[in-house]
């Protein structure tokens, strides 16, 4: 039965749960989705690291994260703004603005702290259903790129780098309602970015993620899930600053649905991988026009 309530993924890995059959933006329909992804991250190193971070809409943004020989302890909050439109009932296009508030403790010698309000990345993308749910799963597919995103050099040094990052992604789910079993993977492909003779080239991540939503009522849902996840080599300076390396998180959520235009979400998930732990909530409003 369609009115079972199902995870809402615009590119890569979204955490929003709404109705199968609106997966999809409505041919000629906008929707506008507000999010708020809170992650904190406790890491130590001793050279200036990236770190890319997988925000509630779905992509990928990178954190400045600034170290000497230190432990740090960061909050970091992303806004998103996403807005999508239906070409027709199988495909779609969106474009993802982020922007982000971080608050950074260090730990050595002395004890300092930095706060930092910006901008992140313009992506753009689509998503397209080759396959609707019958009596087989379907089958969906997107990818998106980051038209502009700002790469943190150093503490005084940023840049704005163009289609630098790309995404690719593919969903299946299938309804035994009133539960649905949904399977995401994707890839993120990270180039090398360049300023005055640096360089920074952040390992490309590779996760597959298989989750359970189960309609509580016709307006809630309730989801959990666990994720692997590979990332590549991250390289400063084309010296290899974090090796390579695999992890296995969880998920758990709720979403509800306020009426036909409006779904709210909340999730929360634990990722600790092979270079820092990291505790992520999410909060999304989908606002359908």
């Amino acid at each position: 039965m369609k009115k079972t309530l199902l995870l809402l993924l615009p590119i890569l890995l979204s955490a929003k749960a709404v109705k199968v059959d609106e997966i999809l933006t409505e041919k000629n329909k906008l929707k506008l989705e507000t999010s708020i992804s809170y992650a904190n991250i406790k890491k130590k190193e001793n050279v200036i690291s990236p770190i890319t971070y997988q925000t509630s809409s779905g992509n990928y943004v990178n954190i400045p994260t600034y170290l000497g020989v230190s432990a740090t302890n960061q909050d970091y909050i992303n806004y998103g703004f996403n807005l999508k439109y239906g070409i027709n009932k199988d495909f779609e296009v969106f474009t993802n603005l982020n922007l982000f508030t971080s608050d950074i403790r260090i730990s050595d010698a002395s004890f300092s702290s930095k706060s930092e309000n910006d901008f992140n990345s313009l992506n753009i993308g689509f998503t397209y259903q080759i396959k609707e749910e019958d009596e087989r799963a379907s089958f969906l597919v997107g990818a998106s790129t980051d038209v502009m995103e700002r790469i943190s050099f150093g503490i005084n040094n940023k840049k704005d780098l163009n289609f630098k990052s790309y995404s690719f992604f593919a969903i299946s789910y299938y309804t035994v309602d009133p539960i649905v079993f949904l399977l995401k993977a994707s890839y993120r492909l990270n180039l090398e970015k360049k300023d005055n003779g640096q360089s920074i080239e952040s390992g490309d991540i590779f996760s597959i993620s298989p989750n359970i939503y189960f309609a509580v009522n016709p307006y809630t849902s309730i989801n959990w899930g666990i994720k692997y996840q590979h990332e590549g080599k991250d390289k400063v300076n084309f010296s290899v600053v974090d090796n390579s390396g695999s992890s296995v998180g969880w998920l758990i959520g709720t979403s509800y649905e306020f009426d036909s235009q409006m779904t709210l979400s909340l999730d929360v998930e634990k990722m600790d991988t092979n270079d820092y732990p990291s505790d992520n909530i999410y909060l999304a409003i989908s606002y359908k026009f």
